[in-house]
C-alpha cells in the first residue's frame, strides 16, 4: 500500500477540525451555564436576600474553560483577533501568505503558552496546590484548559496552515 501525504492531511485536519468544534460546543456550553447561574445569583441575592458563595468562583473558572476551549475553532474560522490593514492592501496572493503568516505565528504563540500550560499543570498536580478560594478547586484544574485549548489552536494553526497550501482557493487564506 502506498502512503497518500494528500489523504493523510485531509484525515488529520478533519480530526483537528472535529476536535475545535466538540470544544467549541463545550465553551458555548460553559458560557451558557455561566448566564444561568449569574442569574440565579441575582434571583437569590434580590428576591431572597440570600446570596451564593459559589457562582462568582464557579462563573470565573466556567470563563477560564470556555475561553481556552474556544479558541481553536476561532482560529479555524479566522475568527481570531488580527490587523487587516496590510492584508486588505495586499493582492490575493498577498493576501494568502499574509493569512499564512498570521496562522504561523498564532501557531507559535499557542504552543508556547500549551508547553508551559502543562509545565505548570504538572508542577501544581505534583505539589498538590489548591485555590485558596471558596471552592478549593486543584490548581492542576485551572491549568488544564489552557493546555488543552492552546495545545488544540496550535494544532488547528497548523492545519489550516497545510490546508492554505494543499488547496489554497479553499482555506480561506
Amino acid at each position: 500500500m502506498r502512503w497518500n501525504s494528500a489523504a493523510a492531511l485531509r484525515r488529520a485536519a478533519a480530526a483537528v477540525g472535529a476536535a475545535s468544534r466538540a470544544a467549541a460546543w463545550a465553551a458555548a456550553a460553559a458560557f451558557v451555564v455561566i448566564g444561568l447561574i449569574v442569574a440565579w445569583e441575582v434571583f437569590m441575592r434580590y428576591v431572597f436576600g440570600a446570596p451564593t458563595r459559589w457562582v462568582e468562583e464557579t462563573a470565573r473558572v466556567l470563563q477560564i474553560y470556555g475561553v481556552f476551549l474556544g479558541c481553536a475553532w476561532l482560529v479555524g474560522q479566522r475568527a481570531h483577533i488580527r490587523i487587516q490593514v496590510v492584508a486588505n492592501a495586499l493582492p490575493p496572493g498577498g493576501r494568502r501568505w499574509a493569512d499564512r503568516f498570521a496562522l504561523a505565528v498564532a501557531g507559535a504563540a499557542a504552543a508556547a503558552g500549551a508547553w508551559y500550560a502543562v509545565a505548570l499543570l504538572r508542577f501544581a498536580a505534583e505539589t498538590g496546590q489548591y485555590t485558596d478560594s471558596t471552592l478549593e478547586l486543584p490548581m492542576w484544574a485551572l491549568h488544564a484548559p489552557v493546555a488543552a485549548g492552546l495545545g488544540l489552536a496550535a494544532a488547528q494553526a497548523g492545519a489550516s496552515l497545510a490546508e492554505s497550501f494543499a488547496a489554497p482557493d479553499e482555506a480561506g487564506g
